[in-house]
């Protein structure tokens, strides 16, 4: 199973419970970081970061250790920490 980020209240009328990242973009010439994500419902989500907020992630993400923490994982994490994705802590194992 692919890792998911399990929401702590579930989103209604559509009982979405988790999502899951099924796509991204990191384009350096634009700064620009593009995130497609499902939700259990069937339901797609985007996600987007530009400029100097995309810059930094490009280079976090350039920089990190990804045997300690996927990039799934910090994607995820990091939506929920900018407020794109409600509150939720991510399960599963990377695949």
């Amino acid at each position: 199973m692919a890792e998911q980020l399990d929401l702590t209240a579930a989103i209604v009328p559509a009982s979405r419970t988790n999502y899951t990242v099924v796509r991204m973009v990191l384009d350096w010439p634009a700064a620009a970081i593009q995130i497609w994500l499902h939700g259990s419902d069937g339901a797609e989500v985007f996600a987007e970061y530009t400029g100097a907020a995309a810059t930094t992630l490009l280079i976090a993400f350039n920089k990190v250790n990804l045997s300690v923490k996927s990039l799934q994982r910090r994607v995820l994490e990091q939506l929920v920490t900018d407020g794109k994705l409600p509150a939720g802590s991510v399960s599963g194992a990377p695949a």
